[in-house]
């Protein structure tokens, strides 16, 4: 496995930056439907809001954040640049972005109009980038980075996996436009999604960035080389066992166990690799990794409780530990990796030193903050502490807990606001940086200032 990453193929930064800047958008979104709606969004999965809001986490807010790290994570760690990047990057976001919102409105509101209208959007924003990536791996299948086999076998049937989702979702969104009887999909959508695309990704992801910044020891090599193969085959065989009549269920529930104790099997494995790494201190980031991992393997006895109870609460504390817990909190960790990195990466590349004097250089590096400075620790400490609280009142709202189904859109918005506040404050120190070091003499620079709200 390879433990290095080429900054040297860092896309541009406008490529990642706008769907990494998504994930505090839909999030203050997401809390004020939250807020408005109240209990009502914690009583049933299939009520209008909670709809909505499970569409903006999951697109919005996820998918977004999923999107623009994968372009990211395959130009560095695989050597598979994607070609056209910045105007693909654009036209996706753009794209996405706008069917998402066209999407929860849809929820909201019961609108054919909007559904018909978010099927376009999402349907060639996912079809241009599915495209994209196709082609980017089959053009350097050949090129690929040694050792970015473990990374790349995942990410295909992440893929896959995406492409399978959105494709239910976008025939189930038309039956509701078109006033049609809804397919019994909804199971295989959610599961796809989630397992498929959401855990495909992330279990590619921790492969790579546990090893390289929590400093863990490699995954077993029996793990990298099965598992990613595993996970999908279990995924087509309960696919076509809930698709299959008059079989027993049992045949179904064991597929699902296996399912469960393969994603087990890589969340003991994580959690053991994170709490024996070499790097001392607990960053912002480790802090959402144990979140992330605690939730996920709390969805066990919470599967168990899904088929085997008959509480109601079930399948929304379920979806909160997925949604919010397993892929929210990681997503969210991630950024405070990501985005310090390509600032500080970038700014540092906007800067062109035609003699290449040392000493105009070292003037140059004491203007332009070091990367840990463009978000401090304890902001983004701070937000960890915010957003699992947020996740516990998540859960207990789900659970049925009253207070807590009031207290939850609240502490969305306020984790929301907080993660604006550290990128809005890490998009102003990469500005300031610029102009600094554009006042400086004898040099060339060559800036992406990105758009900072209010300024």
């Amino acid at each position: 496995m390879q433990r290095a990453l080429d900054f040297d193929k860092t896309p541009a930064l406008g490529v990642p930056l706008p769907f990494l800047l998504n994930v505090p958008l839909f999030g203050l979104l997401a809390g004020l439907l939250a807020t408005w709606a109240g209990p009502q969004a914690f009583l049933s999965r299939w009520d209008a809001a909670t709809l909505a809001l499970t569409h903006l986490w999951t697109l919005g807010i996820l998918g977004s954040a999923m999107l623009g790290a994968s372009i990211q994570i395959l130009a560095v760690a695989c050597n598979v640049p994607i070609a056209a990047a910045r105007p693909v990057a654009r036209t996706t976001h753009a794209l996405l972005t706008l069917g998402t919102l066209a999407l929860a409105g849809g929820f909201l509101w019961w609108s054919p109009t909007a559904w018909l209208g978010a099927i376009g959007l999402l349907a060639a924003a996912f079809a241009l980038y599915l495209l994209s990536v196709g082609v980017a791996l089959w053009r350097h299948r050949k090129t690929v980075y040694k050792g970015a086999k473990e990374i790349l076998v995942p990410v295909r049937g992440a893929l896959a996996a995406l492409g399978l989702t959105v494709l239910m979702g976008l025939v189930m969104a038309g039956s509701l436009g078109l006033g049609l009887s809804l397919p019994a999909w909804v199971g295989s959508h959610i599961l796809w999604g989630l397992l498929g695309w959401g855990g495909l990704l992330l279990m590619a992801m921790s492969f790579q960035l546990l090893p390289i910044f929590q400093l863990t020891e490699l995954y077993p090599k029996s793990l990298t080389r099965w598992l990613p193969l595993l996970v999908p085959g279990l995924l087509v065989a309960w696919s076509a066992l809930d698709a299959s009549s008059g079989l027993p269920h049992l045949m179904r529930e064991t597929v699902e166990l296996l399912l469960v104790g393969a994603y087990l099997a890589w969340i003991g494995t994580s959690l053991q690799r994170l709490w024996a790494r070499k790097r001392p201190t607990a960053e912002a980031t480790t802090l959402f990794w144990f979140t992330s991992l605690t939730c996920l393997l709390a969805c066990a006895p919470a599967w168990v409780w899904l088929r085997h109870g008959q509480a109601l609460q079930a399948p929304m504390v379920l979806g909160v530990l997925l949604i919010v817990g397993g892929l929210g909190a990681v997503v969210h960790g991630m950024l405070y990796k990501i985005v310090p990195f390509l600032l500080w990466k970038h700014a540092q590349d906007a800067i062109i030193i035609p003699d290449r004097d040392p000493a105009q250089v070292r003037v140059y590096l004491k203007v332009l903050p070091k990367m840990a400075e463009y978000i401090p620790v304890r902001a983004a400490q701070a937000h960890w502490a915010c957003y699992t609280l947020m996740t516990a009142s998540w859960l207990l709202a789900a659970a049925g807990w009253a207070p807590a189904t009031r207290a939850a859109g609240p502490l969305l918005l306020l984790s929301a606001a907080l993660l604006a506040w550290n990128l809005g404050c890490a998009l102003r120190r990469y500005r300031k940086a610029l102009r600094d070091a554009a006042a400086l003499p004898h040099h060339q620079i060559t800036p992406y200032i990105p758009v900072v709200p209010g300024r």
